[in-house]
């Protein structure tokens, strides 16, 4: 599986450094993270087929084999839904037999013919009333969500709602009646975001009940270990820049690698950057073993230790450049901006810190 992961993650590398020249990347993080010619290309590439049981025409891969992947995606500053459509479609399809009712719908997504977007109001515990809520009952969704990313361009909605405190999970078209989505404006470059609001919307149920709740923990246990794998491979990249940097620039004559402060600076980053590609690995390697619960929990300490220590990786590099970090034209505060969204999306340090210790407890 390792051998296979490998060949997996150097062909999707191979392809994005030949298709994702410098130029192309800074329009695409300039224009919200979106490049429609890019994302039909991954499509046509089979990129969203890869957790699509093979019965549905995929290749049936597991979760865990998107964490290196997402590792890449970081250190290259590849942005767009690859989430929502790598992940979700295939998830569905796996983990819900009633799940299979919703394929056509997915298939489209995975073919490149529409685009998907998650709508969940679990993004955040901490600010969950500000984000708000959504209820399905009776094949209608109601409700308001403050934050969906990609929901301005999205055709089809992944609702996780309830129905009175029972789990359900639904399809909506986005242009379907009752949808109103307004778009918002965000300092995330590698993402756009919507507000979206739910008026006796018509939904395709996909589950309902333990299934769907199950459903919804894994959908948000697979976010989370795939952001917190984004997030080692933007940690990964700007420690080899900074280190690179700090070994050709000089003062006094002398690099400044040399000097003990920056080495001290430069050895915290690299600890932290091999914590984390390390607990990212292990999460990856336990998922296939653990129950729903269990991988939640480690999810969200995972994603905690990630959101601190990119954002820390971040900061240390800025550090490390001096001026130059500060400037535009340096790629740094493009990876930089990026962190930080991608800290805050379902979870922070000090908010699932909270969560984490709540679920512990109560177990």
């Amino acid at each position: 599986m390792a051998e296979d992961r490998g060949e997996l993650v150097a062909a999707v590398r191979g392809y994005l450094v030949r298709a994702l020249p410098a130029e192309r990347r800074t329009a695409m993080l300039t224009a919200s993270g979106e490049d429609a010619a890019l994302l039909a290309e991954t499509a046509e590439l089979g990129w969203p087929a890869l957790l699509v049981p093979e019965e549905c025409g995929g290749l049936g891969l597991a979760p865990a084999d998107l964490v290196p992947v997402f590792e890449e995606f970081g250190r290259l500053l590849v942005t767009g839904p690859l989430l929502e459509h790598m992940l979700l479609p295939g998830l569905v399809l796996r983990s819900v037999p009633d799940g299979r009712r919703g394929a056509r719908r997915l298939s489209a997504v995975v073919t490149g013919r529409a685009r998907l977007a998650l709508a969940d109001p679990g993004v955040t515990e901490e600010w969950r009333a500000q984000v708000g809520g959504l209820s399905l009952d009776d094949g209608r969704v109601r409700g308001e969500l403050a934050m969906v990313r990609f929901g301005g361009r999205a055709d089809e909605f992944l609702v996780l709602a309830d129905d009175g405190g029972v789990p359900v999970v639904g399809l909506v078209a986005a242009d379907g009646e009752g949808v109103t989505v307004t778009d918002r404006s965000s300092a995330d470059p590698g993402a756009g975001y919507a507000r979206v609001a739910f008026a006796e919307a018509q939904a395709e149920v996909l589950a309902r009940g333990p299934a769907a709740g199950e459903l919804t923990e894994l959908v948000r246990a697979w976010t989370r270990v795939l952001i917190s794998a984004e997030l080692a491979g933007i940690a990964r990249h700007l420690l080899d820049l900074s280190v690179d940097y700090v070994q050709q620039r000089r003062q006094f004559d002398r690099p400044t690698a040399g000097f003990q402060a920056v080495r001290h600076i430069a050895a915290g980053a690299a600890q932290r950057v091999l914590l984390l590609e390390n607990f990212c690995a292990a999460v990856a390697a336990d998922a296939g073993r653990q129950a729903v619960d269990e991988l939640a929990l480690a999810a969200l300490t995972l994603k905690a230790t990630a959101s601190e220590s990119a954002r820390s990786v971040c900061e240390d590099a800025l550090q490390l450049h001096g001026g130059v970090g500060f400037t535009h034209e340096y790629e740094l505060h493009w990876y930089y901006k990026r962190a930080l969204a991608l800290r805050s999306w379902y979870g922070d340090e000090r908010e699932l810190s909270v969560e984490v210790g709540r679920r512990r407890l109560s177990a």
